[in-house]
């Protein structure tokens, strides 16, 4: 959000598996499981036919440390300085395992909201109840949980919402791979630590487990350690210590409380953070199943993560329009005259979109386009070399007029590609879309540009905003 403002991931990056005790050789083999000369294996018991309760909270405050806004960022410029933050989140779901090789789920929300206060500019988000069934699916092993709607597309705000810290699809690597006893420590397995800390890339840690109790309807472990990542290229350290229990009777999670202390560098797309926060998670078995998660819901359900479904919505942050793009482009920047959205692969950034709006044109008119291509080629001064095609671009209807124009220049030694984008309302609202990149990044683009505001809508009345 812009940018006095704070975004969820920021947090989470800012907001458990059916598990079993099994037993040694020579175990009694009774509900799920016992003790035997003091070795215990706890290994996973999934069962699709079952249906658990989740509930995901986080609590922080800190300091929140906001990037230069767009017009500022010049050599000599100074960092804003840092804001108080409050926020709270919570997610609360039921949960049914699906069948296949890979950690996949159906899910129904029944809430997932976040309210951040302090210093920053004020926001309260919450998901789209259309949007409440979600698929949650673990695609690489050791990597993040990803979450998409069959009923439509997420925003970002909601994307961060359902994609939150302790997900239930991760829980089960927090425990030992092979046999442990009370009192003996085991390392967290990295596959784990994305739940507990919402980095993108671990570089090391020292977060361990240990059986702290062990009673007849419960296993109490404790969590210890420090954690060094980056998210999107911001590089942070996290130090955790709490504590999480297995309800031996059910086989699952069924707790967790996790008191976290974050140091985060502001990167390309991340902002900086300074955050004291808790984790909290509560989980329940044996729910009745939902008329959404039913046998019948499934089968007429495709559960796979489609391209189509996995695409973002970015709603104007006035509601004017909304248009579509892939989840590697970030919110950098967003107020109700400039959005900055950048695109982030591969370690770096390779691409910034910025829409800003312009003077209205009248009702079914739009600036003449000759006219627009002097103002580009003034804008850019020296760093223009040539024009590289123009003309209208197909799209949504709702999009109105599209005219799209490619520039190539160089600023000192680097080649820069621009694509301008003159778009126009029925009722003659003006939007302004820039696209820049390095040359070299061209062939790896490709249209993606004309995708996204081939996607665009104008909304007459807006939509709601808050997500």
């Amino acid at each position: 959000m812009g940018r006095s403002g704070l975004r969820a991931s920021e947090l989470k990056r800012l907001p458990a598996r059916f598990l079993g005790i099994a037993l040694v050789a020579g175990a009694w083999t009774g509900v799920f499981g016992s003790v035997v000369d003091d070795a215990i294996v706890l290994e996973e018991t999934a069962s699709p036919d079952e249906v658990t309760a989740c509930r995901i909270e986080l609590k922080a405050s800190g300091l929140y440390r906001p990037p230069l806004p767009p017009e500022a960022m010049t050599p000599d410029a100074k960092m804003p300085k840092p804001l108080d933050v409050d926020i709270q989140t919570r997610m609360v779901y039921r949960e049914r395992l699906l069948k296949g090789p890979q950690r996949r789920s159906l899910r129904l929300v029944r809430q997932a909201a976040s309210a951040i206060n302090g210093e920053v500019r004020p926001a309260a988000l919450e998901l789209r109840p259309e949007l409440s069934l979600l698929i949650a699916e673990r695609r690489v092993p050791d990597g993040a949980v990803t979450v998409a709607s069959p009923s439509g597309s997420l925003t970002r705000g909601e994307l961060e919402l359902v994609e939150s810290l302790g997900d239930s699809l991760c829980l089960t690597d927090l425990l030992p791979e092979g046999p442990t006893a009370q009192g003996k420590s085991w390392p967290i397995r990295k596959s784990a630590l994305w739940a507990l800390t919402g980095y993108d890339a671990i570089t090391s840690t020292t977060v361990e487990g240990v059986i702290e109790s062990v009673a007849d309807d419960r296993v109490r472990i404790g969590l210890k350690g420090e954690v060094k990542g980056s998210v999107l290229g911001a590089e942070g350290t996290l130090t955790c210590e709490g504590w999480f229990t297995f309800d031996r009777k059910a086989g699952l999670i069924d707790g967790l409380e996790l008191n976290r202390t974050e140091s985060r560098q502001p990167g390309a797309v991340e902002a900086g953070l300074d955050l004291k926060s808790t984790l909290t998670i509560a989980r329940r078995a044996g729910i009745e199943v939902p008329s959404e998660l039913s046998d019948a819901s499934l089968a007429a359900l495709s559960p796979d993560l489609t391209p189509g479904r996995l695409l973002l919505q970015l709603i104007a942050p006035d509601g004017r329009y909304n248009l579509l793009h892939e989840r590697n482009w970030h919110i950098y920047w967003d107020d109700k005259k400039l959005v900055v959205l950048k695109r982030y692969e591969k370690g770096r950034v390779t691409a910034q979109c910025n829409l800003v709006y312009g003077p209205p044109a009248g009702k079914g008119k739009h600036q003449d386009v000759e006219s627009f291509r002097e103002d580009v080629k003034r804008a850019l001064k020296g760093r223009f070399s040539q024009f590289l095609g123009a003309g209208e671009v197909e799209g949504d209807p709702e999009g109105g007029f599209r005219y799209k124009l490619g520039v190539q220049g160089r600023q000192d030694d680097l080649g820069l590609l621009w694509y301008y984008y003159l778009i126009a309302s029925p009722r003659g609202e003006q939007l302004l879309a820039t696209f820049t990149l390095i040359d070299s990044d061209a062939p790896a683009f490709g249209q993606e540009d004309e995708r996204i505001i081939g996607s665009l809508q104008w909304n007459d009345p807006p939509l709601a905003v808050g997500r």
